[in-house]
């Protein structure tokens, strides 16, 4: 069972002692980082709350709506939310101490980004994180399918509107841009102290990238970080077509929780 309390869907599970400190799962949704919105979320937080956990979604600008919105600006952006969420909810009472973030596609890369880079800042901290399909580099000579999405004709604008930053064309024959590009980059953004991470990719995904996922994978095993990583044979960018396999991700995900939020 789980109660709503509609502030950026919170979901507060019934029941819980408000006087033990709780925690928090964040889901980030998906789109492109064009589309989408924070009601996308309200399944999977129905779930976890239904496990106990107190979930929230969100929504970020999109790159669709003629504002600034590059990863580092919707970085910050989850940033202020979790600072709204983490005093919501001590409000009402609750007192977390610990949070997972977790999304699918552009979500789960934004999942990543605030993870592995969240450490100093966050006010609530971050245990671990697991995603579906979550973009884990940008270079740019392998988004095409973002380019023609967002009706972008050349690198440059590409990389200017991920990242925020004005590339010149001299950055681009030199390399230079490449700094930006890493910074938001899941598989640059692992250190030897990143948190735990679950991931899942379909290895028939036409949106994004297959061989993307593998610098990630090889970035964890590197920076001897825990992870599991599990491939959905069968699926598309979607995971419907391996559902035993997305049975096997939740509880990984679950178990995650009783590990990982314990520590």
């Amino acid at each position: 069972m789980y109660g709503i309390f509609i502030f950026r869907h919170i979901y507060i599970p019934a029941n819980i002692d408000i006087n033990e400190s709780q925690h928090l799962i964040l889901y980030i949704h998906g789109g492109s980082f064009n589309s989408g919105a924070k009601e996308d979320g309200d399944v999977w937080c129905k779930y976890y709350a239904s496990k106990g956990y107190i979930t929230a979604t969100l929504d970020y600008t999109l790159q669709n709506q003629g504002k600034k919105a590059d990863l580092f600006f919707m970085n910050n952006e989850i940033k202020n939310c979790v600072d709204a969420i983490n005093q919501k909810c001590q409000e009402l009472g609750y007192r977390v101490t610990g949070m997972a973030t977790c999304g699918v596609s552009a979500g789960g890369t934004l999942a990543m980004n605030y993870a592995y880079t969240s450490g100093e800042y966050s006010a609530i901290p971050v245990k671990f994180v697991f995603q579906l399909a979550g973009p884990a580099s940008f270079e740019p000579e392998h988004w095409d399918i973002l380019k023609k999405i967002n009706g972008l004709s050349t690198d440059i604008e590409f990389i200017e509107m991920m990242t925020g930053e004005e590339i010149s064309e001299e950055m681009l024959i030199s390399g230079d841009y490449k700094t930006y590009i890493e910074k938001i980059s899941p598989t640059y953004l692992v250190t030897e102290s990143s948190v735990p991470t679950l991931l899942g990719y379909g290895l028939k995904d036409h949106l994004v990238p297959g061989n993307l996922k593998y610098g990630l994978v090889d970035a964890l095993d590197k920076n001897e970080v825990p992870y599991d990583y599990l491939e959905f044979p069968h699926s598309n960018h979607g995971m419907y077509a391996d559902l035993d396999v997305l049975q096997d991700f939740l509880d990984l995900s679950l178990d995650y929780c009783n590990k990982y939020f314990k520590e």
